[in-house]
């Protein structure tokens, strides 16, 4: 990675991508969990929900640009449609938490799509498309990663795996093993990885 950037930055970043992603399905289960009880207080949870999804994919397209030019600067024009693709699917799925809390309708979301230049399917429903173009870029990262030889095997492999399960939902398919589960495991180790470098490299600085 480049030594230029603050590596403890890209750490924390990435942590707190991590750690939003799991909180994020702890509310979800505790909002599902509620359809049994039907206890009014807990309702808020879906909201809560909704709101740290769209958070983890704002993070991730915050970060996406400076991550993916951090580790080569080859393949130019590779890494803006990954970095653009991660922007896209970060609106789309705040759209979409937008609906799903009725903050605006569904002919709104669809409106705001076309007016920004994208298809109504994407903005009509459902998430899983917007994290589905948020895994291209992270695809695209790994191959990055590769050619650089930044990270380890195991950790390339994974995010691999990661952004290929949360692509699937480009085509309709569900993402959630992608962006649920795989996602925050890869955010949090590399996120670890690069905090213990920037430690090592201070204490031998």
């Amino acid at each position: 990675m480049n030594n230029s950037l603050n590596s403890k930055t890209f750490g924390q970043f990435l942590l707190s991508i991590g750690i939003t992603s799991i909180l994020a399905f702890i509310f979800l289960i505790i909002f599902f969990a509620n359809y049994f009880n039907d206890i009014e207080s807990l309702y808020i949870f879906g909201s809560i929900n909704d709101t740290l999804g769209s958070l983890e994919a704002v993070l991730s397209a915050v970060l996406a640009p400076i991550l993916i030019f951090s580790l080569s600067k080859r393949w130019i024009w590779l890494n803006l449609i990954g970095a653009i693709l991660s922007w896209i699917g970060a609106f789309i799925v705040t759209l979409d938490s937008l609906m799903a809390g009725d903050i605006i309708s569904k002919n709104t979301a669809s409106i705001l799509g076309i007016k920004y230049g994208f298809p109504p399917l994407l903005t009509m429903h459902d998430l899983h498309y917007g994290f589905g173009l948020i895994g291209v870029w992270l695809i695209i990262l790994n191959l990055q990663a590769i050619q650089s030889k930044s990270w380890p095997v195991h950790l390339i492999g994974l995010g691999f795996a990661t952004g290929i399960f949360m692509a699937i939902g480009l085509i309709g398919s569900p993402a959630a093993l992608g962006f649920v589960f795989l996602y925050p495991i890869w955010c949090i180790w590399l996120g670890r990885r690069i905090l213990k470098n920037e430690r090592k490299a201070t204490i031998n600085g």
